[in-house]
This record gives structure tokens, sequence and C-alpha cells, in this order.
């Protein structure tokens, strides 16, 4: 059976010594553990992480226990309903999300199965591309892409060769290692760009069409995005401005979105994202918040719910190691999906 018996909070440490909320969830032969991330910088630390505990003990897990943990929209409903706020003001998005994945990892338990296939199904074969961070400047964060990915560790590859060549922290000295690392790797790598801040359209413009640019998260407005998905081609253009600060989730202004799980709050409404985004055409990209455990979930929803992209940190690249797992798990029938801009 697949009801649940008990859950159980606790404070739990992320990285960058941030603190969170840590979750099990048991049932009779299955039991899921999640410790949730912060994307922001939590100005109580400690003691948020103690309240969102005894949400878990005093109020949710109560509230909880009987239901079966293969139930996951009903789940997640209800964890809206117990917070009774439009977002999740009450209980908090990291509290609501540490209870619903490890909802979903403890059904997934039950059942013997990774959490990759209990979320995607029998027909879960993609991998994700990995994006990853390389550096930060003054005006972008830098990251490498590999478009041509035949195995996970091509992009690690990628990331050493670009740090081994790079001569400078700017756009120009990264995009020129980018070229020297597909010169040596004989794959296609191409530089990715994290807007920091606000500059003129022009200067964005150029700088995507003058260095080895393969994706940009923009900083700006409407015409912004118009013009970089007008004069660019084959270049991921990532909306999450947009869609955080506008709520505009079209195609006509970007062809990419990273979503956070963080900042959703239950799996239902990642995978309702997700597949919004996809009606769109729009490349749904999962990615890491600010502050994470070690937790290696991320890998399975990334796969489970078929996203194109990962985006991970320089200081989280082991998380990869779950990705390459997977992949093996998969054998012959996983594929790394196709990732065109």
């Amino acid at each position: 059976m697949t009801v649940i018996e008990n859950v159980i909070g606790r404070v739990a440490v992320l990285r960058g010594g941030k603190y969170s909320v840590e979750v099990d969830v048991i049932t009779s032969s299955g039991f899921g553990r999640f410790a949730s991330p912060i994307d922001e910088n939590p100005s109580l630390y400690i003691a948020e992480a103690h309240r969102a505990v005894s949400e878990v003990d005093e109020i949710i897990g109560p509230e909880l226990i009987g239901f079966d943990a293969t139930e996951q929209e009903l789940i997640d409903s209800y964890l809206w309903e117990i917070d009774g706020t439009e977002n999740f003001g009450h209980i908090g998005a990291n509290t609501a999300l540490a209870v619903s994945i490890a909802t979903a990892k403890a059904a997934a338990s039950e059942k013997n199965l990774p959490l990759y296939s209990y979320l995607g199904g029998t027909f879960t074969t993609e991998l994700p591309v990995p994006i990853l961070e390389l550096g930060r400047g003054e005006e972008f964060d830098y990251y490498v892409m590999v478009r041509d990915l035949m195995e996970i560790t091509d992009v690690v590859d990628a990331f050493n060769s670009v740090l081994e060549n790079v001569e400078g922290n700017t756009v120009e000295a990264y995009s020129k290692a980018t070229e020297k690392a597909t010169d040596e790797l004989g794959l296609e790598v191409a530089l990715g760009l994290v807007q920091k801040k606000e500059l003129d359209i022009e200067t964005v413009l150029s700088t995507v069409e003058d260095n080895n640019v393969a994706y940009i998260k923009p900083i700006g407005g409407e015409e912004l995005f118009l013009e970089l998905i007008a004069g660019t081609h084959g270049v991921f253009v990532d909306g999450e401005y947009l869609f955080r600060e506008k709520d505009i989730l079209d195609r006509r202004y970007y062809n990419a979105l990273s979503i956070k799980p963080i900042n959703l709050g239950t799996l239902t409404d990642l995978y309702n994202l997700i597949n919004d985004a996809k009606s769109e055409r729009i490349v749904p990209i999962l990615s890491e918040a600010r502050y994470e455990s070690s937790d290696e979930a991320l890998a399975h929803l990334a796969v489970g719910f078929r996203c194109p992209a990962m985006v991970l940190h320089s200081n989280s690249i082991a998380r990869l190691n779950e990705l390459i797992r997977i992949a093996e798990d998969l054998g012959e029938r996983g594929r790394i999906i196709t990732f065109e801009g």
C-alpha cells in the first residue's frame, strides 16, 4: 500500500551555510526524503527553518496521514488548501516543495522505480543537455554548453577546456576560449550569458552577434526580447525575467524559459508550467536555485518531465553524476535531447 503513515520535518543545511527544511514521507514499504532549496538569501536563517519544521510536524504531516502517496495532484492541491494563500505565503514554497517531492519519492520507492521513471512513465528515455556555469563578470555570468553532445561527460570536457584556455574575465575572452575548445575537442562548444544588469539594446545585440553565444538570459523590457528573437539565429533567448516580472509566456518574445522548482511550490505546479511552456513552443530549462542541498532529485525531474536542458552552478557540477547514472540505467534506450534554438 502507498498510504502515507508518517511525515517528519527537520532542519537541513544548504550550500552556502543557509538553512531550510527537509521532509521524510513514510508509507508501509516506501520512503521519500527531500531537502528544499532556497532561491533568495533568507533574512531569518535558523528561525525560518525551525518554523517550517513545526509546520510540517504539527499541521501538514497530520493532515496528510492516510493519503495515497501516488495521488500527487490531490496532495499538492491539498497543500495549497492548507496554506490558504495565493503564493504559499503561510507555509512557504520551500516547505510545500519538500513535502511534494518527498511524497513522489516515497511513491516511487514503494513501486521500486527510480524517481525519473515514476514521474515520466515507460517512455522516459530522453536526457537533458547540461549548461554549466564557468565564471562571473560585472555585466554577465558565463556558462558553457555543447550543442552536439554525445555523452554527458562531453560538457565536462568542454568546461575544463574553456577554463584552461580563457585569458581574461570578459565575454570576448570566454568566447575565444569556447572556439579553442571546439577545435580541441571536435565538439560544438558555445557560450551562455546571464545578464546581471540592464544594458542598452544595441550593446546586448552586438554582444550576442559578435561572439560565440548560443544562450542568453537577458534583463530588460519587451523590446529587447523582440529584438533578440528577430536579430539572432539558433540562439536560445531565456525569458525568465519577462515571465517573472510581467507574467509573459509567449514565443514571440523568447524561445526558452529557465524554471526553478522552488519558485513554483509543488511538483504539480512545476509539471503544469513545463507543459504550458511546451505548448507555446518554448524550451523549458530546469535550473538550480541559489542555495541547494546535495539531493539528486533535480536530474530526475529534468528527465521525468522531459526538459531539454538543465542549468548547474560551478560548485555543483558533481550533480552530473546522477544524470550519468540515469543514462547508464536507460542504456541503449537513452538519448540526449536535441537542443536547438
